[in-house]
């Protein structure tokens, strides 16, 4: 496995363990402050993450073409 696909799994992985976590989380604390937290930092998070993942996927195929293209 490739550098860049071992991070993109560390980086799933992670996510879903936060993903998991914020869900219990939302089980005892359910007010607007959580949904607030949520809107603010969980949303643009995903998002974040999300692009970060298809790029690390885009650039592993770009390096997976050069190294085979070199040998």
């Amino acid at each position: 496995m490739s550098s860049l696909s071992h991070q993109l799994s560390d980086l799933d992985a992670a996510w879903k363990l936060l993903q998991q976590r914020w869900q219990a989380t939302g089980e005892v604390w359910n007010d607007r402050v959580y949904e607030e937290f949520a809107a603010q930092h969980m949303e643009p998070l995903a998002q974040q993450t999300q692009a970060v993942a298809a790029s690390l996927e885009r650039l592993a195929q770009v390096v997976s073409k050069a190294q085979r293209a070199v040998k």
